[in-house]
């Protein structure tokens, strides 16, 4: 063997040592992280249940029980469909008594940080996770770190994330040459033609509202709620059923979710978003979407079944089942959008719905319950 035949077969030998090294501890790592799992859900099996908050829409309760029993049938899922400022005081005393009901929550983050942050009722998520996958970065828009949603960036975190439209507008009773822009609200002939979700309370109408607040400023929003007969409801059954038959062709911060049972049905087939440039030019309400951030709580009764709950909801598989039934799109980027046309692109300066941009709108809020409108 010649002295560069030796070199090249030692260089050979060393190249597959060292890859054989790291295959053997990413194997290593795999199976650690197998057994902790295989540990965790024996236990969780052994517990027999998991006690959950989260959303009331019946698409939603719907996809999350049915894929936990399919996936879980050993683990019994407790859940309750409720809005968070409806189960979050419940839950602040119950803790505050001692008393320790609940596992893990899907809320916004109003009110849950402002309720449970100041009683620290929740653990950090990443001590939660245990599938590897979960934590990289490449498989989340802009980086795993980027969903959470508390100051802290430990506890409360955004699974799904999309743009969202401004509102929705019949084209069955109102043109386009009638309405096509911010400023058309404006127009004498589209008074009372518009309802708008209470911008006042939690919910898709604070995305909207924080998103007016950075393309119009406080006089103008002044001026709209209070002179040109904006109707405001709480109740979004209420604006789709006056969104479709045209008592209010106009319909602002109305989650997609709530809309959807009538089109299926076939009622508002010319329903269209308002969305694009000349709504909020190039900003966007969207960004990690409320109703679907996770939680786990310290002290939890299923402390196991907690975790397993937690992965799971954040595993590519069910979040692919979640964005297919809800017609919503997962933060994760290995996860097909159920909602293509709702794609978070880059470039857009989508809304930050983290606590520290919440408290701004809080003030704003309250400015507008000033104005005696509600």
């Amino acid at each position: 063997m010649t002295t560069g035949t030796w070199h090249r077969a030692w260089k050979s030998l060393r190249m597959a040592t060292v890859l054989g090294f790291f295959a053997s501890g990413a194997a290593t790592a795999q199976s650690a992280g197998q057994q902790e799992w295989d540990k965790v859900l024996a236990a969780a099996q052994k517990e027999g249940v998991v006690v959950v908050s989260g959303p009331p829409t019946a698409v939603q309760r719907a996809v999350i029980t049915k894929e936990w029993a399919k996936d879980f049938p050993a683990i019994q899922l407790q859940y309750t469909g409720a809005r968070g400022s409806e189960i979050m005081s419940k839950v602040v005393r119950e803790r505050l008594a001692g008393i320790y009901n609940w596992d893990a929550a899907l809320a916004s983050t109003d009110p849950t940080v402002f309720d449970l942050g100041p009683i620290h009722a929740l653990a950090p998520l990443r001590d939660a996770i245990i599938k590897p996958d979960i934590v990289e970065d490449k498989n989340w828009f802009a980086g795993f770190a980027a969903g959470f949603m508390d100051d802290d960036e430990k506890y409360l975190y955004a699974a799904s994330g999309q743009s969202t439209a401004f509102g929705y507008v019949n084209r069955a009773c109102l043109s386009a040459a009638e309405f096509d822009s911010l400023d058309d609200l404006m127009k004498p002939e589209l008074k009372g033609k518009v309802v708008f979700h209470d911008p006042t309370i939690p919910g898709e109408s604070t995305q909207i509202l924080g998103a007016l607040a950075m393309v119009k400023d406080e006089a103008w929003l002044k001026d709209l709620f209070t002179s040109h007969g904006v109707t405001f409801s709480r109740d979004y059954r209420q604006m789709s059923e006056w969104l479709v038959n045209c008592s209010k062709p106009v319909a602002i911060a109305l989650p997609e979710s709530d809309l959807m049972p009538l089109q299926q049905s076939g009622l508002g087939k010319q329903v269209e978003y308002m969305q694009g440039p000349q709504w909020l030019g190039n900003h966007d309400p969207g960004g990690a979407v409320g109703n679907a951030f996770i939680g786990w709580y310290n002290n939890a009764p299923h402390p196991n079944a907690a975790k397993i709950f937690v992965n799971w909801y954040l595993s590519r598989e069910f979040q692919q089942a979640y964005s297919d039934a809800t017609r919503s799109n997962s933060r994760r980027t290995d996860v097909k959008p159920g909602n293509p046309r709702l794609v978070m692109q880059p470039g857009v300066e989508y809304l930050n719905t983290a606590q520290g941009t919440l408290v701004k709108i809080k003030k704003l809020q309250a400015q507008i319950k000033r104005w005696g409108v509600m």
